[in-house]
């Protein structure tokens, strides 16, 4: 007797629609269905179904499943498919390009009708997800079914190529939500076992013991079965034990299939808990190669772990994912987690003040900020004209870093105290600094009659604070060419005695080396900034700077940091410590880093968050819309797209913006035009946006806008361009887009060009060319940065990289590029070396 429980009680819905598709494939046309279901509700039983229905019509029938310890093999699930005894043999699928590796199967379902199936697709390999995007849209017409079954975006939303040309209309998708059994199911599955209805306790029992899982239920059944036990009322207890002994076994082998980062991951949020965010759990997990927001969404999708923003692991999980580890290991384990915690959780309640403050009504911060920022607004907004101006600038400082700037300018504290003539000089030419550089980034009309009584900012620039306003605006602008950007920002980051260093003018002078193209050393400017509000307790002014650095290694190709900070932007943002201006940032950064990924389906669900309209008067509402309207441009959908960047455009010039270091709109919205059939308007925009490029001078800037005039133009124009573009940007510190190693695969992409493309003779020397030369190819200063010194400074102290990591509030990559750099400055062959006196800093 086989007492089994059917697999697919409840499934007539879905049973019903998979026959339909080996009908339809029968008769020549093309399905495309997407099975999506928690683990053990029955995807891979609907599986089997279709895949023994269209053999027994004569189907041909090829399978694949994802596995967590394979989701970075590359083309993992093509080889797999292209193994099965129905499909003609191939060369390697990495050595052929997507359409014909598409073109295989399209030709062999030509020859007998194909069932494609792929299981647990959530673990596809990023290689295998784009095949597998390319094959969807080439489906119709063709006598192929693709059958996908996973946990949660099973397989990618069907849409026109990347490249701007339509292929043929995408087949259309029918996703199953598989449901938990209800308690009828349940019953249902129970007599199909036992042969007949069992006691109504116990198949209540079993209901909720189960949580309606067909497959816990199952293994349930079977063990009573073994034990020769009935379904009775009495049995009914034994139910939770073993539904629980159940779910342990699968968690033991899930964990047993994770890869060795993905463990210590696991172990460390059960270790922690939902007390730490995303980037301290990766620091606690020793991530090395897999970035923390991909490794959760693994997790996730296992069921190992419950949410992203604070992961926690469910009721019996976290004691499995610890069980391997000794009593030692467990108490550093948790004693390394103690230590974090402090960094990333909320401050403890100050408890009743003495002093209440402004009532509810005129207090700015309606949602729960930060206690020092309370004490600022107090501060700013205080009639008593004997308050040190070092402190208001203080206060205002953090206000505006946090996003605030409309506080600021409310409490008009800063013209009166220019105006006083007791005001320190240092001071007066900070608050001048910040006050321009609020009016600056996000301009409003109330501002107006205050700005009419505030002196403009002197040339040249009197102070750190002023020259890092004066490098953000000449970037921006485009009005200062990139070397004097790069000295003015420098001279901003410099400690200067007797001149109070600010967070915002040090970002902008950071931001500043960005778009100059000195990225090390606007990493190295910004991870102090992030050390200092740390060891403040300003949890927004964290988020800010962190926001920035993501920019950065972002701008970079540096994913995985870009990664780290990102995510810890957003938890800080899901504890109520986020800036509202800088929302716009982090939802592009997110829609960004995902389409670097290629993962544009998670580009799509990320642009659906909610954006706080008065945050589009802030300086990075412009990069949201850049970033949407790229996402647009990604999915094929140029209508979209098009007025998202145009829309951009005319905010950026309406401030005086033009660079296009800052946000390359025209190159993306040429591409729109061109997508939308007019070359004519693509070509203005293109060229246009190559004018101001020349005229800022930054190599990849230039590049960037070289290679938009090679898409949307033809002939020999276009090519001199590509050849130009190429010979600039694989060279030096160049965008994301050409990091390695990407850089074949996009400039194939993107410049037509074929075979891996090799940097010019003497790139690394950067011989005198066209156009100027980015920071990689100046000479390198023997000076130490702050950063580099004091990273060198806690290795003689006899520190690993992972607690001068802890220490700096940095990722280790940074360390091993801090010190990289101080071994090349003073010529040491290594760590050993540095156990004599560093040089002095005059």
């Amino acid at each position: 007797m086989d007492r089994t429980p059917a697999a697919l009680v409840e499934r007539d819905g879905e049973l019903a629609l998979l026959r339909a598709a080996v009908a339809d494939l029968l008769a020549g046309r093309s399905r495309v269905v997407a099975v999506e279901g928690a683990p053990g509700t029955g995807r891979s039983a609907l599986l089997r179904y279709a895949a023994a229905r269209a053999r027994d019509a004569g189907c041909a029938v090829v399978h694949a499943a994802g596995s967590p310890t394979e989701s970075a093999l590359p083309f993992g699930i093509v080889t797999q498919l292209l193994a099965g005894p129905d499909t003609p043999g191939a060369p390697a699928p990495a050595a052929l390009p997507l359409p014909a590796l598409c073109e295989l199967f399209l030709a062999a379902a030509r020859e007998r009708p194909l069932l494609l199936c792929v299981d647990d697709a959530q673990w596809a390999d990023a290689d295998s997800r784009r095949w597998l995007e390319a094959l969807v849209r080439r489906a119709r017409g063709a006598p192929l079914a693709i059958l996908v079954a996973g946990t949660r975006g099973a397989v990618p939303a069907g849409r026109p190529g990347q490249d701007g040309r339509s292929d043929e209309a995408p087949a259309a998708v029918a996703r199953l939500a598989l449901r938990p059994l209800t308690p009828l199911g349940v019953a249902a599955m129970l007599a199909a076992a036992f042969e007949g209805p069992v006691d109504p306790a116990f198949a209540a029992a079993a209901a909720e013991a189960c949580a309606g899982n067909p497959a816990v239920l199952r293994a349930v059944v079977d063990g009573i079965d073994a034990d020769g036990l009935e379904p009775s009322a009495h049995t009914a207890a034994e139910l939770p034990r073993r539904a629980a002994e159940s779910v342990g076994d699968r968690t033991a082998r899930l964990i047993d299939g994770l890869s060795e980062e993905h463990v210590r991951l696991l172990r460390a949020i059960a270790a922690a808990g939902p007390h730490l965010g995303p980037a301290a759990l990766g620091e606690l997990a020793a991530l090395r190669t897999v970035p923390v927001s991909r490794a959760l969404c693994l997790l996730t999708d296992t069921g190992l772990v419950e949410g992203t923003h604070a992961p926690r692991t469910p009721p019996g999980v976290a004691e499995r994912a610890l069980a391997g580890l000794t009593g030692a290991d467990r108490a550093a384990l948790h004693a390394r987690a103690a230590v974090l915690a402090p960094r990333s959780a909320p401050p403890a309640d100050p408890g009743p003040s003495a002093d209440p403050g402004p009532s509810a009504d005129a207090d700015p911060f309606g949602e729960g900020p930060d206690c020092d920022e309370r004490a600022g607004w107090r501060l700013l907004n205080s009639p008593d004209d004997h308050v040190p101006a070092a402190d208001r600038l203080r206060a205002a400082d953090l206000l505006a870093t946090c996003g605030h700037e409309t506080t600021v300018r409310r409490a008009a504290a800063l013209p009166r105290t220019l105006a006083h003539p007791d005001t320190p000089e240092p001071e007066r030419n900070a608050l001048l600094a910040l006050h321009w550089l609020i009016e600056d980034t996000a301009p409003t009309e109330e501002s107006a009659d205050v700005a009419a009584r505030v002196p403009p900012l002197p040339v040249p620039p009197r102070g750190p604070a002023q020259e890092g306003v004066a490098a953000l605006r000449g970037a921006l602008s485009g009005a200062l060419p990139p070397a004097r950007v790069r000295a003015l920002a420098g001279a901003a980051l410099r400690p200067a005695p007797g001149h109070p260093p600010l967070f915002t003018t040090r970002l902008a002078a950071c931001y500043a080396l960005a778009l100059a193209d000195s990225y090390e050393d606007a990493t190295a400017g910004l991870d102090p900034i992030v050390a200092q509000a740390r060891a403040l307790g300003a949890r927004t002014a964290v988020a800010a700077a962190l926001a920035v650095r993501a920019s950065v290694a972002l701008r970079r190709g540096w994913l995985q940091e870009a990664e780290q900070d990102l995510a810890e932007v957003e938890w800080a943002a899901s504890q109520g410590s986020g800036s509202v201006k800088s929302v716009p940032l982090t939802t592009a950064l997110r829609i960004l880093l995902h389409l670097e990924r290629d993962e544009v389906d998670d580009a799509g669900r990320a642009a659906t968050a909610e954006v706080p309209l008065r945050a589009a008067s802030g300086m990075w509402w412009p990069t949201f819309l850049y970033a949407r309207g790229r996402l647009g441009l990604r999915a094929g959908d140029h209508g979209a797209a098009l007025p998202d960047l145009l829309e951009c455009g005319r905010g950026l010039l309406a401030r005086g913006w033009t660079n296009p270091s800052f946000v390359p709109w025209r190159s993306a919205a040429a591409l729109a035009r061109l997508g939308g059939g007019d070359r004519t308007g693509a070509t203005c925009l293109a060229a246009a946006e190559l004018a101001e490029a020349r005229a800022w001078g930054s190599a990849s800037a230039i590049g960037t806008a070289l290679l938009a005039v090679g898409r949307v133009t033809e002939g020999e124009r276009a090519r001199a361009a590509r050849d130009e573009a190429a010979r600039l940007l694989l060279r030096g510190d160049t965008p994301a887009e050409w990091a390695a190693p990407r850089r074949a695969r996009r400039f194939r992409a993107l410049t037509g060009a074929h075979g891996t493309p090799t940097p010019p003779p003497g790139a690394g020397v950067r011989t005198p060319g066209p156009f100027p030369a980015a920071h990689a190819g100046e000479p390198v200063r023997e000076e130490l940065t702050a950063a580099e010194t004091r990273a060198a400074e806690l290795v003689r102290e006899g520190l690993t990289n992972g607690a001068i990591a802890l220490r700096l509030g940095v990722s280790r990559r940074m360390v091993e590029m801090h010190l990289s750099r101080v071994y090349r400055k003073l010529g040491l062959s290594g760590r050993a070396d540095l156990s004599r006196p560093l040089p002095d800093k005059d």
